[in-house]
């Protein structure tokens, strides 16, 4: 039996995050967008954690001001 890999399907407002985080490090970092969404990548898999969870911790940590968790 072959093991089947679950991809979970992003909704739209978690799309909206991490497009968020990405314009986060591209202004504040001066990143390219290519960069950003590497370093979303990398950190995501070095801290065992999703897209989504590291996408808000950017933006607590950089855009502070505008985000807001409902």
């Amino acid at each position: 039996m072959s093991a089947e890999i679950i991809k979970k399907e992003l909704s739209n407002e978690d799309k909206q995050l991490i497009l968020r985080a990405k314009f986060a490090l591209m202004h504040y970092l001066k990143m390219t967008e290519e960069q950003a969404h590497k370093f979303i990548e990398k950190q995501s898999m070095n801290l065992r954690q999703s897209k989504v969870k590291t996408a808000i911790s950017i933006l607590t940590t950089y855009d502070v001001k505008n985000f807001m968790l409902d």
